[in-house]
């Protein structure tokens, strides 16, 4: 059952889903269950929409993983209560010696801290340290299991939410605002080149005349002079810019429950979207039936 899991969480992975985004079969999933000898399950004759919720339902009974968890947040608190029309989501997001799992840009700064029962905590008072540098709320998503041992180790100005065994998201503790403690120079490293040139522009009428070398530190210095309210607002503005889901406000409720967080992290434009919904209500014996696969490995 474990090398199942396996295997199936594998279907839920950035480089098998772009395969299916943009190449619409997948080679590497192929290999991937050949190695598991799983070879049967692709060739199915259900659809691949089917095959992506079943494997699902299936790793939410016995293997939630990091992909579990950040689905439940993008549809149940992006998706349920925001609106991807007014919110950013991105994830996998450097901040100083860390990534957020999570981040939700909206009316202010959410991040979502994810602790898996597969998880441990070596690293959760640093990921958390470097959050509280940059958003404003910041919260640990974990399993009923763990809650004591997460509150051993962050404050109580972190919020705690459980994702529970009814897939259902339960606040044992909200977060609290922390616009009070967040650090300028750790906000300016969050921004791109042009982002931070625009910033200044727009406080400051000019932007620096200095070569490259010196730009970075001498707009660096303007940036931190400006109040703390100001910098939030202005990285919040360039963040919904940076990444919108502009092209998924009148179709991600078309797509699979077990997909809103893939599609929203794909950006696919209206076309790709388009042929993604067609090769989802394809049969899957069909689809994998198309190509010629080499079924040496899974590298």
């Amino acid at each position: 059952m474990q090398k199942n899991n396996i295997a199936l969480s594998y279907l839920f992975t950035s480089n098998v889903l772009r395969d299916f985004f943009y190449n619409h079969h997948s080679n590497r999933l192929v290999k991937i269950f050949a190695e598991f000898n799983m070879l049967d399950k692709i060739y199915q004759n259900i659809t691949l929409k089917d095959f992506f919720e079943s494997s699902y339902k299936q790793l939410l009974k016995t293997y939630r993983n990091e992909y579990i968890f950040k689905n439940a947040i993008a549809q149940k608190i992006l998706i349920g209560r925001h609106s991807i029309n007014s919110s950013s989501l991105f994830t996998e997001l450097r901040v100083e010696t860390s990534k957020a799992d999570i981040v939700i840009f909206n009316g202010t700064s959410h991040v979502y801290e994810i602790k898996t029962e597969l998880d441990n905590f070596e690293r959760l008072e640093s990921q958390i340290e470097n959050y509280k540098k940059v958003f404003e709320y910041v919260n640990v998503v974990s399993v009923e299991s763990k809650i004591d041992e997460i509150k051993s180790l962050i404050d109580e100005s972190v919020g705690i939410i459980i994702l529970t065994d009814k897939y259902t998201l339960r606040t044992i503790r909200k977060a609290k605002s922390g616009l009070n403690r967040l650090n300028k120079e750790a906000m300016f490293n969050l921004l791109r080149k042009n982002e931070y040139l625009q910033i200044i522009q727009k406080f400051y009428n000019s932007v620096p005349d200095l070569p490259n070398t010196k730009i970075y530190s001498a707009c660096k210095e303007l940036f931190i002079k400006l109040p703390i309210e100001i910098i939030h607002k202005e990285m919040l503005r360039t963040f919904k810019e940076r990444k919108n889901h502009k092209n998924f406000i009148s179709t991600i409720n078309l797509f699979p429950n077990s997909l809103k967080i893939a599609v929203l992290e794909s950006d696919l434009s209206m076309e790709e979207q388009k042929d993604f919904s067609y090769l989802l209500n394809q049969k899957m014996n069909v689809i994998f039936n198309k190509k010629d696969y080499n079924v040496s490995s899974i590298s």
